[in-house]
């Protein structure tokens, strides 16, 4: 399609859909625990963090594929891909990422850490450490005690109808989904891709890989 024909409210509207859905994808996948839709997920999340420049996330991502893929067993591959979900009570669409439990488990201990005040040194802080998966029963169970359960969950929302409705009406009134050739983009952004990795150089991607798994294929294969 040619520059001069190109409708740009019609594709940053259409391409924000695109990253919101990709991103809707990512976080039910972590709710639902399917590492195998989380495994798809990131094959795109490589896609874009290469075309945008975030390398060491790439990096990572892509060895975390080819581990899954080809570099470890089969049974480690399956333990690396579904073993990265932390559910507290079970149930369906309640789990969080293990990067999340871990966040909040660093937080719990800087708050100890914290009130054990002027006595805090190497020896008592690694106690508290060590004894801090116990210690969070303790203080659930407490919280349970006193009817404050809920500690760890999703955080609530507030009613979203009329904030929706009106971006609804919005979109609907001027027409954004119609593609109207010409049509100028907003101030901000006003000439914005019609494809988010439009600017992605496979051929550097695949060089990139490549690189990596020949690097790769010496340790893995030891």
């Amino acid at each position: 399609m040619k520059e001069d024909t190109e409708d740009y409210i019609f594709d940053y509207h259409r391409s924000k859909l695109t990253f919101g859905l990709l991103l809707f994808e990512f976080e039910d996948a972590v709710k639902e625990g399917d590492g195998d839709r989380l495994l798809n997920v990131y094959k795109f999340a490589l896609l874009f963090y290469k075309c945008y420049g975030h390398h060491k996330y790439a990096y990572v991502i892509f060895l975390y594929l080819v581990k899954v893929e080809a570099a470890i067993s089969e049974m480690q591959a399956a333990s690396l891909k579904y073993n990265r979900f932390y559910s507290r009570s079970g149930g369906k669409g309640c789990n969080i990422s293990s990067d999340l439990k871990m966040e909040q488990l660093n937080k719990l201990l800087k708050t100890l850490w914290r009130g054990v005040g002027a006595n805090l040194n190497k020896d008592s802080a690694a106690r508290v450490a060590n004894a801090i998966e116990s210690l969070e029963c303790i203080i659930e169970s407490i919280d349970k005690d006193c009817a404050l359960d809920g500690r760890i969950r999703y955080r609530s929302k507030g009613k979203t109808e009329d904030t929706v409705n009106k971006i609804v009406n919005d979109l609907i009134e001027k027409r954004t989904f119609n593609y109207t050739p010409r049509r100028n983009g907003y101030p901000s952004f006003p000439q914005f891709p019609a494809h988010l990795l439009q600017s992605l150089d496979f051929r550097d991607l695949h060089s990139w890989m490549k690189g990596h798994l020949e690097q790769w294929e010496a340790i893995y294969e030891k």
